[in-house]
């Protein structure tokens, strides 16, 4: 979920048919990958019951689908491209949970008072959306009560090559939208002016991904 300024960029890229893609390849295969690992603290290691989901940028929403699946009372999928709603709902009935799954179209980056705070926050594969990535991510965790899964390429120079050429691509084919590598510290610092700690980090060759949680007072 990139920032306003950048909503007609992703519109370009993301839409309702990459949203039926996206569910039709769920419904067939599930979770796996960087996705499974994104959730697997929290389903395996973490009561699940009685919390709240917010899945920010999700797209048809998968990760919060499975965590209520899994046991949490209730999620919602927040984006800035309306494409991807009625695929979701779509998902959320077929998995049975459409009373405790919701879709809002919401800009967190400019209006984090739109979202409503939640125990997990979700930033699967979104702050390399946006040029404004920690900004993006210290929203988010104005809006965690407890925990906030992050996942980001990680900011080595081969990513960075393959990421230089993706860019190179659309622009050739004059598409405006652009992938972010971010710097890890600058993310981890915005988690933590709101209070998180990074718990955990485990890094492939491409993603990263990062459990923060809200520090013991």
């Amino acid at each position: 979920m990139p920032c306003s300024c950048c909503a007609g960029e992703s519109l370009e890229i993301f839409g309702e048919k990459s949203a039926r893609r996206a569910l039709r390849r769920y419904l067939r295969k599930g979770l796996g990958g960087a996705d499974a690992e994104l959730i697997a603290a929290w389903a395996t290691e973490r009561g699940l019951h009685g919390a709240t989901v917010v899945e920010v940028g999700g797209g048809i929403g998968q990760i919060q689908a499975e965590l209520v699946r899994r046991g949490a009372e209730r999620g919602t999928v927040v984006e800035v491209v309306d494409g991807y709603a009625g695929p979701a709902r779509e998902l959320a009935d077929a998995l049975g949970i459409a009373d405790r799954s919701a879709f809002a179209l919401a800009d967190l980056l400019e209006t984090p008072e739109a979202v409503a705070p939640a125990d997990v926050v979700v930033l699967r594969r979104v702050v390399c959306c946006s040029p404004d990535g920690p900004a993006l991510l210290e929203a988010a965790a104005s809006r965690t009560l407890r925990t906030l899964l992050v996942s980001y390429p990680r900011d080595r120079a081969a990513v960075r090559f393959v990421v230089r050429l993706q860019n190179a691509a659309l622009a050739l084919v004059r598409k405006r939208f652009r992938v972010f590598v971010h710097s890890p510290e600058e993310l981890h610092r915005a988690a933590s002016r709101h209070g998180l700690e990074l718990t955990r980090s485990d890094r492939g060759a491409v993603w990263e991904t990062v459990e923060f949680d809200v520090a013991a007072s």
